[in-house]
């Protein structure tokens, strides 16, 4: 009989755990997070990535509110790879800067951390810290009703934008869309001006005529609302080279320069568009001193092969692969790149 009673205990809990995992996963799935924006770990390098987001750490690329933003995405990174527990502090560490940043109007900005860690506490078959995260999303939807059902808050879809644009090259159309929503909702913020100006930088063809580039227009918009974005000068500073505005383009790259000498995606721009000029040994000159910022960059390592390959000079090379970097010896002229650049820029 006692076993009887315990094979139907037995049972019953096995239903529960059922009907409770069932239960979740339905409120789970409506949430807007990095688990639901289906980012695939096969259409990017992690550890690249990994390398990536870590250097704006560092470096305090995107002031305190870009770095909560970016714990949120090493987070999910760090649950990509396995390390859970890793993925936990860091997902923690995004909400604790979201409000030491937002104050009393952090509510919006918690809601991709907060589905995250609802996530992965679900994961973890830990369902009472699942339930209290939900709880609290609900609380803010209460709070803060949307205007519509289908279109989450611009905060979420800002995020959106910068995770679609920072993962993969594949997902530039979808970070576009998403900055472009948001800015529908809000058309003066600059954080969605400069992420539309730059997803349209990477995935815009050129035009016979400059007036009738959209880039080119949105990455003057962004300047307008981001008056000390370096980074966005030396990128419209490029593209109006394209167009031969030289003497346009020459003034921003230098400004950008002359304000933003240690940062190192400025540095890089810059080398690129000295290198194009013909300028090789300045543009060798300013990828080293980012490299010394940011060793593990691929892509700084990529522009100044590039710029020894117009020298025809052999160099040390950083090649990435998952499982690592290799730095050999290769004449420039036969060097392959695994790395797609386009995932970089």
């Amino acid at each position: 009989m006692r076993a009887l009673v315990r094979e139907s205990e037995t049972t019953a809990n096995s239903f529960s755990f059922i009907a409770d995992s069932s239960f979740f996963k339905t409120k789970l799935l409506q949430l807007e997070c990095h688990f639901t924006w289906a980012l695939r770990k096969e259409d990017t390098d992690l550890t690249d990535l990994l390398n990536r987001l870590e250097d704006q750490i560092n470096f305090d690329l995107g002031k305190k509110a870009g770095v909560a933003r970016t714990y949120n995405s090493i987070g999910f990174v760090k649950y990509l790879l396995g390390s859970h527990d890793e993925a936990l502090s860091h997902f923690q560490r995004s909400v604790e800067l979201t409000k030491e940043c937002h104050g009393e109007e952090c509510d919006k900005l918690l809601v991709v951390p907060c589905g995250n860690l609802a996530w992965l506490h679900y994961n973890r078959k830990d369902y009472e810290e699942c339930k209290s995260y939900l709880d609290q999303l609900k609380e803010i939807k209460e709070k803060y009703p949307p205007d519509s059902t289908s279109v989450p808050y611009p905060e979420v879809l800002g995020e959106k934008g910068w995770t679609f644009l920072k993962f993969s090259r594949k997902y530039y159309e979808r970070s576009k869309e998403c900055f472009r929503k948001a800015l529908e909702l809000e058309p003066d913020a600059g954080e969605y001006n400069a992420g539309y100006a730059i997803a349209l930088h990477r995935t815009e063809t050129e035009h016979t005529n400059p007036t009738d580039s959209l880039t080119i227009k949105q990455l003057r918009r962004a300047i307008e609302t981001n008056p000390d974005d370096d980074v966005l000068k030396v990128l419209l500073g490029l593209r109006l080279d394209i167009y031969e505005k030289y003497d346009e383009a020459e003034s921003l790259v230098e400004k950008a320069l002359e304000n933003s000498p240690e940062h190192p995606h400025v540095i890089r721009y810059v080398g690129i568009f000295f290198r194009n000029h013909g300028s090789v040994d300045r543009a060798v000159a300013l990828l080293k001193r980012a490299l010394e910022r940011v060793p593990n960059s691929s892509l700084i390592h990529h522009q100044l092969a590039l710029s020894y390959k117009k020298n025809n000079i052999i160099t040390s090379c950083l090649f990435t692969y998952p499982w690592g970097y290799i730095n050999i010896m290769v004449p420039l002229q036969y060097t392959y790149y695994p790395w797609n650049i386009a995932d970089y820029l």
